[in-house]
């Protein structure tokens, strides 16, 4: 699975934000206004939402996001490629 990080200037409290991609792709826009760990740490939450699936979920977004914050954060990340636009 393909994974396009692209760093960008958005709202500070939006730490990173994932579209899915017409190509079966995902592109996660990461705040460059956050720290290296706090960047980490979204990227690793927005992966965990693309592994489960969360797109194609029925659930509500706040009760996704919910569940995944109670959830180890400790996934395995080898099915992924990443590519840093920019």
């Amino acid at each position: 699975m393909n994974i396009i990080l692209i760093y960008q200037d958005i709202p500070y409290h939006v730490r990173a934000l994932t579209h899915m991609n017409e190509d079966g792709s995902y592109t996660i826009i990461v705040n460059s206004h956050c720290s290296w760990e706090m960047q980490k740490a979204a990227v690793l939450h927005e992966l965990m939402h693309i592994k489960g699936n969360d797109f194609s979920a029925e659930i509500q977004a706040d009760l996704l996001e919910k569940l995944l914050h109670n959830q180890d954060l400790g996934t395995e990340i080898d099915d992924f490629q990443f590519f840093v636009a920019g």
